[in-house]
């Protein structure tokens, strides 16, 4: 609410807001209207890989599983919702959306620092709280909305429905908080929901050439390359330990790669057919390097 400070002379009195009042002020004669602001993801502070539309409105990964990191372009009130539709999705990777809220002020970030993930990276730097949200709820049209109590717990819903559900505990309200959302994974981009303005659809995919196993090839040798000792991009707890072969993606776990492989036994980055998992050892790193995208040779690592 505006309250206002007295002053000992006769200069007029400055109206202060709290913070989650953030607001337009707009000056007709000696009368000050209130405006507030539309909520929209903020404009400079975001992903490598995010194109935002004209309105601020639409969020869209251009390419690979990650970088997809946006925030709201103001503070965002206690139960206040934040509401998302997911426009589009690719169903080459796995995992999708992630929702939070952070105590730092997205205009006081460089975008340039910001890590690939949300979860663990941007939580493990601290100020920020997030969490995955369940794969039933990251399909595409899916409507998604999540929101902060007094008590500090994040709930959320889906598809306007009444069930609410716990995502998040212990997140500080007494400070400004800026929504955090990851177009992770599954999620190609989302669609910031308001009540206030017609929902007008305006996504326009501009699909890029793909090889046969549906990736490009200098992708895959990067993702080799900056992956190994990496966090697994499954459980996101252990390191990344194996290759895929045969084409050689190298960011998971052991046990999530055996668990691949028993399952779909499709590559998670991918989709290409899994034909065998290999543990990479300091041996192994050597050699596939050597060997990269040439032929094999007969040798076989030692026992």
């Amino acid at each position: 609410m505006c309250t206002k400070t007295p002053r000992q002379d006769n200069t007029p009195c400055m109206p202060q807001f709290h913070w989650a009042e953030f607001v337009l002020m707009k000056v007709s004669g000696d009368c000050t209207q209130v405006l507030h602001v539309p909520l929209a993801f903020h404009p400079d502070t975001k992903g490598s890989q995010i194109i935002l539309d004209a309105s601020q409105y639409i969020a869209t990964r251009a390419a690979t599983f990650h970088d997809g990191i946006v925030f709201s372009n103001r503070p965002i009130k206690v139960n206040e919702k934040v509401t998302l539709e997911i426009l589009k999705e690719d169903g080459r990777w796995f995992g999708g959306l992630r929702l939070g809220f952070t105590s730092e002020h997205p205009s006081l970030m460089n975008s340039g620092d910001l890590p690939p993930h949300a979860c663990p990276d941007l939580v493990r730097k601290g100020k920020c709280w997030a969490s995955v949200l369940p794969d039933q709820y990251v399909g595409e049209s899916t409507t998604v909305s999540f929101w902060v109590n007094r008590k500090g717990c994040v709930f959320f819903s889906a598809n306007y429905e009444s069930d609410d559900y716990l995502l998040l505990e212990d997140v500080p309200v007494k400070k400004p908080l800026w929504a955090v959302m990851d177009i992770y994974g599954r999620t190609k981009a989302v669609q910031l929901v308001d009540p206030s303005r017609p929902n007008k659809r305006t996504y326009e995919s501009s699909p890029k050439p793909l090889n046969a196993a549906g990736q490009n090839e200098s992708l895959c040798r990067n993702f080799f390359e900056e992956s190994i000792g990496k966090e697994c991009a499954v459980c996101l707890y252990r390191n990344a330990s194996t290759v895929m072969l045969p084409c050689c993606h190298a960011n998971f776990c052991f046990c999530c790669s055996a668990r691949i492989l028993s399952s779909s036994s499709c590559c998670p980055l991918c989709r290409q057919k899994v034909e065998k998992i290999l543990c990479i050892s300091g041996w192994l790193e050597k050699r596939i390097h050597a060997n990269w995208m040439g032929e094999v040779n007969d040798s076989q690592p030692p026992p």
